[in-house]
């Protein structure tokens, strides 16, 4: 099952797409993960769940480029 999420780095930013397998939607948007698959810091506006969404959203959004299972992790 494909998790799409869309985004956005600051709140007058670009929106991004990112599609994850096997991840679960609770995982995404929990606000207490010691390390969140999205940061804190970042605007989720959509999260849908089937493939059907990818195009939906590109469209809606206008966004061009998609990210598959990407990795937010933050090194300091």
């Amino acid at each position: 099952m494909k998790v799409v999420v869309v985004y956005r780095k600051r709140a007058s930013g670009v929106h991004h797409m990112a599609i994850f397998d096997n991840v679960k939607v609770d995982d995404i948007i929990s606000g207490t993960k010691r390390k969140p698959i999205i940061p804190d810091s970042w605007t989720i506006d959509e999260i849908g769940v089937g493939e059907s969404f990818v195009e939906k959203y590109s469209k809606k959004f206008k966004i061009n480029s998609k990210s598959f299972n990407p990795d937010f992790s933050v090194s300091k």
